[in-house]
This record gives structure tokens, C-alpha cells and sequence, in this order.
């Protein structure tokens, strides 16, 4: 009977025990099912959703760019483009063969195509193909359900409606290189097929501000993974537009006076350093490269001797010439060693020690002040005042103009020049300043060379009554009042009445291209800086080897009577100031001030000859 009891206590105690495991399991198989559904329910939803849906990034909507009118200089227009989706590369591959039979795709591009959807990373999209056509367009939208694997998208490209007139101020853009990915903030936006980021000018200055910020489309997918249809789509925030300076019809006026040259023209307002027009000829196509460059046009520019691809107004480092000379005038009453009635005599002529600096009118000038040395360009009054000067003083006052250093104007390659004195020529040389080196530098040649933008920033500088202007491109929030220089008014009023002499009085070296109208009067200087020394005076440069000729300067402002523009222009090999140089000036000046008043200003006028042409400077 013990024995039955003992049987009895054993199964019951094992049957507790199996019912107790029992109970365990199912709370743990209960405890997991609540785990799941209630407090993560959101998370695996989330997750299974995924396997569903697929998020694809959505390049942005680029800033417009536009200039003080309104009108566009940088704009977007739609972008028909194939695309390959490397999910679906299986069926992709024989569609995309077929493709290239009705779209004429090379064979080339689709093996590219290929190798891109092999080694993509990030599983993008591959572009097959670009700026469809209207019959492109219509003959894959009736024949697509036979391209699985290939879709349709609309994206924005970047189109410059001026062209090559404002293909360096403007710049271009083109997709992200490698030593660019880190700056991008989008995770992966760089990778897609139309995104673009700025290469040059504006376009590359302003990149942060144009970019935008990215959108987000929900695709729903297969089991393969593949994209069937759209769900939704979150748009990102398109790039800021941005109001230019720029005034696009003197940008177009003054690159159309200049075709045929290798030349720069600047256009400022002298009160606030808004830039008008910055010119460099001859330019390129900013929308080929927008496009995709094609090997052999990207081998024309860089053949071209006229170089197309250097912005020549912010990076062209030329000597200054006899520009330089309205800073050596501000030197030398400032420092007292003339006043304005001090005279110097010109018989073609200056020693220093046993060697004669030539004035560039042999027969000389005769006795010449500060007004009739600037009016006529007298070397040798210059080489006297460079003498008595000294490099520090002459140095001192020609980086308070503005040159030596970069303007701050904020496009990229902007260079800064050189204003040498002795501690620059030892660093770079590790030789000594000469005395004749001083004399060289005292009519703008020798080590010193500047911008055309730089010029023009010290000719607004001398205009406005000595006041700090800088040059800008973007209409400012709010206006800041430029710092004086310290320069005595009467200084600054005895070169701007030397600049107006030289235009507007007989005997001026420009002034067979003055402004005839009285109410658009300029003011300015020549200056001729040499290639190449020529051995005698007087030699017809139209002979010459184009690459040996002069460079040809002028720099003027107008109205003379309240200045309000500056205009600089550089003609390289253009062989002088007064015929190459002075004429392009007049008739930007006088556009751009018939411009303010209704009136549409000159055409593209013959360049005037006259008696006067065969002056140097």
C-alpha cells in the first residue's frame, strides 16, 4: 500500500512540476507576443513597412541667380532622363539593349552604363541618358512597357541664358569630385544623377546658399526590390535665389565692344562698389559644361592662345602702366615732395646714375605740373617723383588704393597682384632693392602688376572723395557706409582734374574718344605696360607678333561732375591705351549712363581714328 502512496506522490509532484514548466513557457511565449505587439509594435511595423517601401532621395532645386532687374542670369529648366535601376539590373541589361536601337545610344555608353550599375555604390540609378528630346521623349513613352527595368524621370538642369558674355562672372556646374563629397551635408546626395555643385564664378562663391536642401519620394517595391510606383514624397527646400549687381545689358554691351580681343572690362558704381559688369573675353560655354563637356570643345579652349578659360578680370596680373601714375600723384602731395604747381622739365628723359629712363614722347614734354603730367602721361615727371618717393611711400599709398592684395569681391582665383618694395624682392629673389628698381616701379612697370578689378577699385576709390569701396555681387540686406582713406580732398580733386584733362581737354592722351555729351562727360587715364622692351620709340606695333605687342589700359569715371561709375578696361597685346583701350570705355560709360536716363545709348560703333592714335599712352 506504501508503495501505491509513494507511486502516487511521485507523478503528482512530476506532474506539478511539468504543469508549472507548462505555465512558464506560455508566459514566456506571452510575454514576447506582448513584447512585440504593444511596446514594439511601432518599431517592427516600421521595419516591415521597409520591406515594402524604399526611400529615395530628391536632388534640389537649385537658387536662381538674377541680376539687379530681375532678369535671369543662372536659371533651371526640365531634364528628361533615362534611367537604369540597378535592382532590376537583369532584365535592365536586355532592355537597355534594345533601347539603344530606338534611342541611338552608342555602344560605348551602354557598356559604361553597365559597368556603373556593377560597381555603384549606394545602389543609385544609373543615367543612361540626358536632355530627351521631344521624339526621344514620345518614342520611349509608347514603346516603355517593353524597357523593364528602365524609367522615365523629370530633373532640373542648370541653363545659362547669357552664355559665353558671363561664363566667367557666372561660372558652371558640374557633378561632385571626390575632394568635394566631404562637403556635402546630404547623406548620399552626391551620388545622384543630377546633382550638381558650382565649378567657377558666382556658381562655386555662393554654393551654400544655391544648393538647397534635399527632398525625400517613397517607392514601393517588389519582392525583388524593384521600384513600381511612387507612394509620396516630401519636397526639400529649393536654393535661395540670389539678386545680383550685375546689370546684364551692359554685361551683354560690354562682352559684344570687346568680341574679337583677349581682353577684361570691370564696370563699378563708385559710391558702393556695386559691380555692373566683370568681363573677360573670349569665354566659353558654361552650358556645355552644365551639359557635359565634349572632349574636343574642352580641347579648343585649352588650345585657344587667347586663353578662354582665365577670368582675365580677376586673375590677369598685368603691369599697371601709366594707370599707376594717379597713385604716384596722391604719393607725392601727400608726402609734400610737390605741391600742385611744382614743376618738373621733360626733355625725354631721366638719369639715374649712368642710365637714361626714356620718356615714351622722345622729343619730351617740356616743363609739365601734376595736371599736365597726368593729362599727357609725362614719364619723366614720374620717374622724378618715384626718386624722391622712395619704395615705402609709393607702397604705402598704392595698397590704400587698393592694390598689393585681393579686393575681397569673393569670387574664386581672384589674384592679389604684387605692390613690391625691399622685403618682397628680397623673399622672392633674395636680392637687394635698387634705386633703379624704384624708378621702373614709378610709371607702373617693373615688379608691380595688378587686376583690372584692382584698377578699378583704386579709380572708385580716387572719384568718390577717397572712401574704402569694395567691390560686391550680391545687393546687400543693408548698407554699410565705406571708411574714409585720410587722403586731403584737394589732393583727390587735383588728379581727378588731371583725369578730366586727359579726356576732355586738346592735347589729352584720350582725348579723341571723350564723351560729347555733356550731361555723360568721363574723366580717366591711359596706360600702355610693355610685353616685350622695344629697341626705338615710335615702332608700328601692328607689325609685330600679336603676343609681342603692349598691353593696352584705360580707366575712367563718370559723370565728372558727380561720379558714379568707374570703368576699366585691359586689352592684352591691344598695343595702346589711347586707341585699344579708351574708345571700349567711352561707349561703356556712355551705355550705361543713357541706360539710367530711358535712353538705349551706342550701338556697336567704328572705332574712331584720328591724329591722335599714335600716342603710346
Amino acid at each position: 500500500m506504501s508503495k501505491i502512496t509513494d507511486a502516487k506522490k511521485l507523478l503528482t509532484r512530476r506532474a506539478v512540476i511539468f504543469g508549472a514548466a507548462n505555465v512558464a513557457a506560455m508566459s514566456v511565449v506571452v510575454g514576447r507576443l506582448y513584447y512585440l505587439q504593444f511596446i514594439h509594435a511601432e518599431e517592427y511595423r516600421n521595419l516591415s513597412e521597409g520591406n515594402r517601401v524604399k526611400l529615395q532621395l530628391i536632388a534640389p532645386v537649385r537658387g536662381l541667380l538674377v541680376d539687379r532687374n530681375g532678369v535671369d542670369l543662372a536659371a533651371n529648366k526640365q531634364n528628361f532622363r533615362l534611367f537604369l535601376d540597378t535592382e532590376a539590373l537583369s532584365s535592365g541589361r536586355e532592355s537597355l539593349k534594345k533601347l539603344a536601337a530606338l534611342l541611338y545610344i552608342s555602344e560605348e555608353r551602354i557598356a559604361q552604363v553597365l559597368a556603373e550599375a556593377k560597381t555603384a555604390r549606394h545602389v543609385p540609378p544609373v543615367l543612361i541618358k540626358e536632355h530627351l528630346s521631344f521624339d526621344e521623349l514620345a518614342q520611349f513613352e509608347f514603346f516603355r512597357l517593353n524597357y523593364p527595368g528602365i524609367f522615365l524621370d523629370i530633373g532640373q538642369t542648370r541653363y545659362y541664358p547669357f552664355s559665353e558674355n558671363a561664363s566667367h562672372l557666372i561660372g558652371y556646374v558640374g557633378a561632385v569630385a571626390k575632394d568635394e563629397e566631404s562637403d556635402i551635408d546630404e547623406e548620399n546626395l552626391e551620388f545622384l544623377p543630377d546633382f550638381k555643385v558650382g565649378k567657377n564664378g558666382i556658381e562655386k562663391m555662393l554654393e551654400d546658399s544655391l544648393r538647397g536642401t534635399a527632398g525625400v519620394k517613397q517607392m514601393e517595391v517588389n519582392v525583388h526590390g524593384v521600384a513600381v510606383r511612387e507612394l509620396g514624397r516630401k519636397e526639400g527646400v529649393p536654393g535661395k535665389d540670389i539678386h545680383l549687381t550685375i546689370d546684364s545689358r551692359l554685361q551683354e554691351y560690354a562682352a559684344a565692344r570687346l568680341a574679337g580681343e583677349s581682353a577684361a572690362a570691370v564696370v563699378m558704381d563708385v559710391n558702393n562698389g556695386n559691380v555692373l559688369a566683370l568681363v573677360s573675353v573670349p569665354g566659353y560655354d558654361p552650358n556645355s559644361f552644365s551639359k557635359g563637356i565634349t572632349s574636343k570643345y574642352w580641347g579648343e579652349l585649352q588650345a585657344n592662345i587667347r586663353n578662354p578659360l582665365m577670368n582675365k578680370a580677376i586673375s590677369g596680373q598685368y603691369p599697371p602702366g601709366s594707370t599707376f601714375k594717379l597713385s604716384m600723384g596722391l604719393a607725392a602731395l601727400e608726402a609734400k615732395v610737390i605741391n600742385q604747381e611744382s614743376r618738373v622739365y621733360c626733355n625725354g628723359g631721366f638719369m639715374y646714375g649712368n642710365h637714361r629712363f626714356t620718356c615714351w614722347r622722345p622729343e619730351g614734354h617740356g616743363s609739365v605740373n601734376l595736371h599736365d603730367a597726368i593729362m599727357k602721361s609725362c614719364d619723366v615727371f614720374f620717374y622724378t617723383m618715384a626718386d624722391r618717393l622712395g619704395i615705402d611711400a609709393m607702397a604705402a599709398m598704392a595698397h590704400r588704393l587698393g592694390l598689393g592684395k585681393t579686393t575681397g569681391i569673393g569670387l574664386p582665383a581672384e589674384k592679389a597682384g604684387i605692390m613690391p618694395d625691399e622685403d618682397w624682392k628680397m623673399a622672392r629673389y633674395g636680392q637687394s632693392w635698387q634705386g633703379g628698381d624704384t624708378i621702373n616701379v614709378g610709371i607702373g612697370q617693373g615688379y608691380v602688376i595688378a587686376t583690372p578689378l584692382q584698377l578699378a577699385v583704386m579709380t572708385a576709390r580716387i572719384a568718390n572723395g577717397g572712401l574704402a569701396v569694395s567691390p560686391r555681387l550680391v545687393v546687400p540686406e543693408k548698407e554699410v557706409a565705406p571708411k574714409p582713406l585720410g587722403i586731403a580732398d584737394d589732393y583727390l580733386a587735383a588728379v581727378c582734374d588731371g583725369m578730366n584733362a586727359v579726356v576732355n581737354m586738346q592735347g589729352g592722351t584720350a582725348y579723341a574718344h571723350r564723351i560729347k555729351d555733356e550731361r555723360f562727360l568721363m574723366a580717366g587715364k591711359t596706360g600702355t605696360s610693355q610685353v616685350r622692351k622695344l629697341i626705338r620709340h615710335g615702332m608700328d606695333q601692328s607689325k609685330l607678333p600679336w603676343e609681342d605687342r603692349h598691353h593696352a589700359w584705360f580707366t575712367a569715371f563718370a559723370p565728372v561732375h558727380a561720379p558714379k561709375y568707374v570703368a576699366t578696361v585691359i586689352v592684352e597685346h591691344g598695343g595702346g591705351g589711347a586707341s585699344a583701350a579708351a574708345p571700349v570705355v567711352s561707349d561703356i560709360l556712355l551705355k550705361i549712363q543713357s541706360l539710367d536716363v530711358g535712353e538705349f545709348g551706342p550701338q556697336m560703333p567704328d572705332v574712331p581714328k584720328s591724329g591722335d592714335e599714335d600716342q603710346v599712352d
